[in-house]
This record gives structure tokens, sequence and C-alpha cells, in this order.
């Protein structure tokens, strides 16, 4: 089972990259800087964390569905970021990563890609999900869950949604 991934459990990972963090780098925003720095750190490796690819998918699909932002320079700005040569991009969805995330999304009644991510890190033995998803965070306690934004910008990241979306 894990050793298709055991250089990933050897690394020393620190955690799981969720969608929010990678749609919040990759529009203008308020919050844009702290979550383009994480990232960065991630693609190069200066934080030892993974970023599932599936990912830059449901990023794509808030950006321009939710957000409304327009398909080509969320395509761009996605494949931009893609097109870096990285140890943090993680492309493998074990079956039984996926059977379990569906078993824990139902249990916790959290989305799939939540019980996903929960999953993913405890199969990988990674103890941290980094996320944007406060209501993920009260209702976890196998992994941590941990915005890596600060609390200001993310203040500021919400009220620019609220009235974006409006």
């Amino acid at each position: 089972m894990l050793t298709e991934n055991m250089h990933y459990v050897r690394s020393g990972l620190e955690g799981v990259v969720d969608v929010g963090i990678i749609v919040m780098a990759h529009f203008e925003n308020p919050a844009q800087e702290y979550a383009s720095e994480f990232l960065r750190d991630a693609l190069t490796w200066r934080r030892y964390v993974i970023i599932p690819l599936s990912t830059y998918l449901g990023a794509y699909v808030i950006m321009t569905k939710y957000l409304k932002l327009k398909r080509n320079k969320v395509s761009r700005a996605l494949l931009e970021t893609l097109l870096l040569p990285s140890p943090a991009f993680y492309g493998n969805l074990p079956k039984v990563v996926i059977e379990k995330a569906i078993t824990t999304a139902s249990t916790l009644d959290i989305s799939s890609w939540d019980g996903y991510l929960i999953e993913l890190a405890k199969e990988l033995q990674i103890g941290t999900v980094y996320s944007l998803d406060k209501k993920l965070a009260d209702r976890i306690k196998e992994v941590k869950v941990i915005n890596p934004i600060p609390k200001e910008a993310i203040e500021e990241y919400y009220n620019f949604l609220e009235k974006k979306l409006k």
C-alpha cells in the first residue's frame, strides 16, 4: 500500500496543501502575496509540503465558476505554475485512499475532497493539512488543519470575496 509512496513518507513532509491556497495564490486579492509566498516555498522545497495535482483542477473550477474569473487568465496562471519542475507536485491517487476518503467524508459530513486530503495525509504519515477551511479544522482530529495565511489577511480576503460575489 505505501510502497509507491515511501519516498514521500521518508522525506519528513510537514503537510498537504488544500485547493484554497492554490486559488488565493493565482488571482489578485488582498492575501495573494501570502499565498504566493507559501506556494513558492512549497514549490522550491523550502517547505516540505506536497501539492496534489488535483488541487489545480479544483482551483480552475472555483476560479472560473464561482469567482467568475476569465478562463484564459485562470488557465494561463495555473499552467504557468504547473510548468515548474517541483518535487512538491503529487500526482498519485491511490484507490485505497479514495475509498477511505469517501468513508471519511460520509462519517464526518465533510466534502469528499476534504476527506481525500485527510486520508492522503494519514497514508503518507503527514501530520498537517494546510487549508483556509476553518470548519475542517473544527471537525478533524487525526491531523492538524492549519491556515498558513495571517488572520488579518484572511479577513481582508473574505471581505474582498464577499464584495466581489455580490
